[in-house]
C-alpha cells in the first residue's frame, strides 16, 4: 500500500477497554480498511503496554507514516489511560480526546448502534473520515496551579451536602411520625432540634424528663439564646399529644440520624476550611469575593470548575460553558426561538451562578433591576429571569477573572436605573462601619470616580457591627 495512516480508537469503560485499528491512505481511491476491529486490555501497566506494542506491528511498515490514537472524555476512567499513552507516545504517534457530544451526534447521524466494541470502530471511523472532528483540549485535565484538586474537594462538598439534606430528611419524616410537636416549637435544622432529639428522640421521652434538664440542653446547644418560654411550650404540645407509645428500636433510629447528621456536618466543616485554604492561593479568589453574593465556596467552586480563564475566547464562550445560554431554534430566516437553557458544560458552575444570582438580585440594584424587567410582574417567569440574572453574572465573573480586577457598582450604571432602585439601594446600604465588620464588603464608584467600600444593612436604621 501506498503511503498511509494508522488511526487507533480506544473505548473506555469501567476495569477495561476496547479498540480497533483503521488504515487510511493518503490516496482518496483507496478506502479505508480496518486492521483489527476488536482489541482489549486491562488498566494495568503491562497490559496497557502490550496493547501499544501490537498497535507498533501494524506501524512498523516503512509506508506508516503516523499513528494516532483517541478516546472519547469519559471521566475518571479515560483519564489515567490517556496520560499513560501519551507519556509513551514516539515520535510519529499522538493521542487525542473526544468531545462525547459529537460521537453521539455522529453516530446518530450515521445511525450506527451503541456497544462498546463497536464504539472502537465508530472512534476509527470519526478521527480518520471526519475532517471535521471536535477534539477536547488536554489543558482541561491537568492539575497545573492545583485546579483539578480544588475542583476534587468541590465536588465532595457538594456530594455531602445533598448527603447532609438527605439525612435532614429522613429525621423529619421520623419526627413527623413519633416527635411532631418538636417542629412547632424549633427549625428541623437547628442545633436545639438536633440536641434535644438526641437525649429525647420521642413526644413520650420528653413528657417523663425533667423541664429543666430539657431546657439545659437546648440552652447550651443555641449557646446561651434559648427561652424557658419554648420549652414551656414544647411540654405543653407533647402533653396534648396524639403518639402512641414508641419502641425502642425506633429510638434508636432517630439517635443514629441524629448522630449521623453531627458527623456529616463536622465533615462540611473540614472540607470547607480545606477548600478555602486551596482557593486563597489563587489571585482571582479574592477579586471574585467582590461580586454581590459570591461568599468563599461559591468563589471557590468558579475558580475549580473555570480553571485557566485563558482557554476561553470571549465572555460568550465561558457563559456557553456554564451552560446557562438558551438554546436557539432557527427555521430559515424568519423564524427564530430561544429555547431552554442548554445546560451543557460544569452543573457545579451553572449551580454556583444561580446562588450568585438569587442574592444579587434581591441585593445589587442593577441585577435586581434587570431581575424586575425579565420577570414583569409575571410569576412564571421568575426562574427566567434569575437565569437571566445568572447569565450576566457569568459575563461578570469573566471580565473578573480575565481582566484581574474587583466588582464595582459604578455611579453611570446606578443613574441609568429607575429613581426608586437608586433610592433603596443608598437606603440600604452603609459606608461607615469598622475594620472588623462581619459582613461582606463591596466597592461603589462615585461621580467623581472614587471607589468606596461599603456593606449591605438590612434597613435603614440598623447598626452595623
Amino acid at each position: 500500500m501506498k503511503n498511509f495512516n494508522l488511526y487507533v480508537g480506544i473505548d473506555v469503560s469501567k476495569g477495561k477497554a476496547d479498540a480497533a485499528i483503521l488504515q487510511v491512505s493518503e490516496l482518496r481511491s483507496v478506502k479505508p480498511k480496518f486492521l483489527r476491529k476488536k482489541l482489549s486490555f486491562k488498566f494495568v501497566k503491562s497490559e496497557v503496554l502490550s496493547f501499544l506494542e501490537t498497535i507498533r506491528k501494524y506501524s512498523l511498515d516503512s509506508n506508516c507514516i503516523h499513528t494516532y490514537f483517541s478516546l472519547e472524555v469519559t471521566g475518571i476512567y479515560s483519564i489515567n489511560v490517556y496520560n499513560f499513552i501519551k507519556e509513551n507516545c514516539l515520535n510519529n504517534e499522538e493521542i487525542h480526546q473526544l468531545n462525547t457530544d459529537f460521537v453521539s451526534k455522529w453516530r446518530e447521524s450515521h445511525n450506527i448502534p451503541k456497544s462498546d466494541p463497536l464504539d472502537a470502530q465508530t472512534i476509527c471511523s470519526i478521527i480518520g473520515t471526519d475532517d471535521n472532528v471536535k477534539y477536547v483540549s488536554d489543558n482541561v485535565f491537568e492539575n497545573k496551579k492545583g485546579y483539578q484538586d480544588l475542583k476534587t474537594l468541590i465536588h465532595r462538598h457538594f456530594q455531602i451536602k445533598k448527603l447532609h439534606s438527605q439525612e435532614i430528611n429522613r429525621l423529619i419524616a421520623q419526627c413527623d411520625c413519633y416527635f411532631p410537636e418538636l417542629q412547632y416549637v424549633f427549625e428541623p435544622n437547628s442545633a436545639a432540634f438536633l440536641a434535644i432529639l438526641s437525649s429525647y428522640p420521642t413526644t413520650h421521652d420528653i413528657i417523663n424528663a425533667s423541664k429543666d434538664e430539657v431546657f439545659y440542653v437546648a440552652y447550651q446547644a443555641t449557646k446561651h439564646r434559648c427561652s424557658i418560654d419554648k420549652i414551656d411550650k414544647l411540654f405543653e404540645y407533647c402533653n396534648d399529644t396524639l403518639v402512641p407509645h414508641v419502641s425502642d428500636h425506633i429510638k434508636l433510629i432517630i439517635i443514629d440520624i441524629v448522630e449521623n447528621i453531627k458527623s456529616i456536618r463536622t465533615q462540611i466543616k473540614a472540607l470547607e476550611k480545606e477548600i478555602k485554604l486551596l482557593a486563597s492561593t489563587f489571585p482571582q479568589y479574592n477579586l471574585l469575593l467582590s461580586l454581590t453574593g459570591c461568599g468563599p465556596i461559591t468563589a471557590a467552586t468558579i475558580i475549580a470548575e473555570t480553571g485557566n480563564i485563558d482557554r476561553f475566547k470571549n465572555a460568550d464562550h465561558f457563559v456557553s460553558y456554564s451552560g446557562s445560554s438558551p438554546r436557539i431554534k432557527r427555521s430559515g430566516t424568519s423564524v427564530e426561538i430561544m429555547g431552554k437553557i442548554s445546560k451543557k458544560g460544569s452543573k457545579y458552575l451553572r449551580h454556583a451562578l444561580y446562588m450568585i444570582a438569587e442574592f444579587g438580585r434581591r441585593h445589587n440594584p442593577i441585577l435586581k433591576h434587570l431581575f424586575e424587567r425579565v420577570k414583569n410582574g409575571n410569576k412564571k417567569r421568575h426562574k427566567l429571569a434569575v437565569i437571566a440574572v445568572a447569565n450576566r453574572i457569568a459575563r461578570y465573573c469573566y471580565s473578573i477573572m480575565k481582566n484581574h480586577s474587583t466588582f464595582i457598582i459604578t455611579y453611570e450604571s446606578l443613574m441609568r436605573l429607575p429613581e426608586e432602585t437608586r433610592n433603596t439601594f443608598f437606603q440600604t446600604i452603609s459606608l461607615d462601619f469598622s475594620n472588623n465588620t462581619r459582613k461582606q464588603v463591596y466597592h461603589y464608584s462615585d461621580c467623581n470616580g472614587e471607589v468606596h467600600p461599603f456593606v449591605y444593612i438590612k434597613d435603614p436604621t440598623e447598626l452595623v457591627i
